[in-house]
């Protein structure tokens, strides 16, 4: 188990044994199930499922690395991914450490037995369940960023370790659908930017912060175009209840 876990660090090792199971899942047992969210953009199911092949992505390292070094969290410790798309975040929570049987994954979207369907603002668990919570880059999908602060206290465990990333951006709702075509926020709403911003979520719950990382390149898209890898705030903390 061990060396396998070792392997799956390999990024085109786990890639490879992500897109299997993604075959055998989706196309043998089709196992395929969506929910809907009142919480959610409208375009967050859309979005997200043109990016359910893709395993390269790097960026959920910038959470799981430091994540994984935390010395109160060993093998024993039950962990919570927010919005997956697919099984890409836990194998690699599987490669650093963490025990197959006590990483689950939630996202409004699910071919996998290990990502159960349903919604960040109200989850199927009960009152002080997890040991580490990890949502990246999902928040953002959120009209309730309130609603979703309030469920992940209620199902974290005192001492939790709740990690949150945000893409970093500046362009408006008007100069994003010039970009793209479409913009995932309703026009009007006010995304959240930074540390500072995703932590005054958790006002008063906020117990120790271990890891901080504000965007400091500050590197975004623009009108000119998209920038291949776009700063990101990301932050770790542990719940005060």
């Amino acid at each position: 188990m061990n060396r396998f876990r070792s392997l799956l660090m390999i990024p085109s090792i786990r890639e490879s044994v992500g897109r299997v199971r993604l075959w055998y899942y989706l196309t043998l047992k089709k196992r395929w199930r969506t929910v809907e969210s009142k919480h959610a953009f409208d375009l967050t199911l859309k979005h997200n499922l043109k990016l359910l092949k893709d395993f390269s992505n790097p960026r959920m390292d910038l959470l799981i690395r430091p994540l994984s070094v935390l010395e109160f969290l060993n093998n024993n410790s039950s962990v919570l991914v927010i919005g997956p798309r697919n099984e890409n975040d836990l194998l690699k929570l599987l490669a650093s450490g963490f025990t197959r049987s006590r990483i689950r994954g939630l996202d409004l979207m699910s071919y996998s037995p290990l990502i159960e369907v349903g919604d960040m603002h109200q989850t199927p668990y009960e009152d002080n369940r997890w040991d580490a919570i990890v949502c990246g880059w999902t928040l953002s999908y959120s009209r309730n960023p309130d609603l979703f602060s309030k469920e992940l206290i209620r199902i974290a465990k005192r001492g939790c370790a709740i990690a949150i990333a945000v893409e970093y951006a500046s362009l408006s709702y008007e100069e994003a659908v010039e970009l793209t075509g479409y913009n995932i926020e309703d026009k009007g709403f006010q995304r959240i930017n930074s540390v500072d911003q995703i932590l005054q979520l958790f006002e008063g719950h906020v117990e120790h912060v271990y890891f901080s990382h504000d965007a400091p390149l500050k590197r975004h898209h623009t009108r000119a175009g998209l920038v291949r890898n776009p700063s990101s705030a990301a932050v770790i903390f542990t719940v005060r209840k």
